[in-house]
């Protein structure tokens, strides 16, 4: 039985080989046509004008935007630097706070004002 499924011609193996050497073809046939300075020229035009039209729709979109009165991006990144910027200025001040509090020990300062206390009226039940 072995000799009858092995004399018989597999059509996924010709598809298999099929694909294979066109593959090969377009593979070689592709990497001479981007070895040109031809290929070069068109790619490097074709990016220009990508970027070009990139930096169109960016000034057009905040034109839009700012029409809208809704923030651009840069808008954005901006103030998310003041932010980290008022981060790192609160984030000194504590440690220099902290410092302050540590050199004058754990006694409450002098000149300190404390809040009243309210008066103790209620008393404990009586048994």
């Amino acid at each position: 039985m072995s000799q009858q499924s092995s004399s018989i011609p597999d059509p996924f193996q010709l598809w298999r080989d099929w694909v294979a050497n066109s593959e090969r073809q377009w593979n070689s046939f592709l990497n001479n046509a981007m070895a040109t300075d031809e290929f070069s020229a068109v790619l490097g035009r074709g990016m220009d004008v990508y970027l070009a039209m990139q930096k169109n729709l960016n000034e057009v979109m905040g034109r839009y935007f700012t029409a809208l009165n809704v923030p651009s991006r840069s808008d954005v990144l901006t103030l998310g630097d003041r932010l980290a910027a008022v981060e790192e200025k609160l984030a000194g001040l504590e440690v220099s706070i902290n410092r302050l509090v540590a050199a004058q020990g754990s006694a409450p300062a002098a000149n300190s004002i404390s809040a009243p206390k309210p008066p103790r009226t209620k008393q404990p039940a009586k048994a």
